[in-house]
């Protein structure tokens, strides 16, 4: 398994929940402001998170995506973090990822202000094992 995460996070919880995947589980984790579109060819999965505005993801999460390289089939799981309500937040970064060939394999979210790293375990549970089986 060669993943990497990638994230945008304007409250910080989103940042929070990215680097705490990638203690866990020894992932690189990229913000994805200043990262290059051409990061995910280096690896087999991509781990993308967003915080959740207006019930959808962030839009430079959906920019990001837009500029991303096909994805051929590429394994994503898809992650978002929220104050109120997720609407279709991952739901509408799933149907986006797909229009550029990626294949989202798992989708988790976090409702909460404030989080910390405990406050991911299950969810990161979740991902490591997904990603096991991968």
């Amino acid at each position: 398994m060669n993943a990497c995460i990638l994230y945008y996070s304007l409250s910080g919880n989103t940042r929070r929940f990215a680097e705490a995947i990638s203690d866990s589980l020894q992932i690189p984790v990229f913000n994805l402001i200043t990262s290059e579109y051409s990061i995910v060819e280096e690896f087999d999965i991509l781990i993308l998170g967003t915080p959740v505005h207006g019930f959808s993801p962030a839009r430079h999460v959906l920019s990001y995506v837009e500029k991303l390289p096909e994805g051929n089939g590429k394994k994503a799981v898809i992650f978002c973090t929220y104050a109120i309500r997720k609407g279709n937040a991952l739901k509408k970064l799933e149907k986006k990822l797909a229009k550029k060939d990626y294949n989202v394999i798992l989708r988790v979210s976090k409702r909460g202000f404030k989080l910390n790293k405990q406050d991911f375990s299950d969810a990161i549970h979740e991902i490591a094992k997904i990603l096991e089986d991968s």
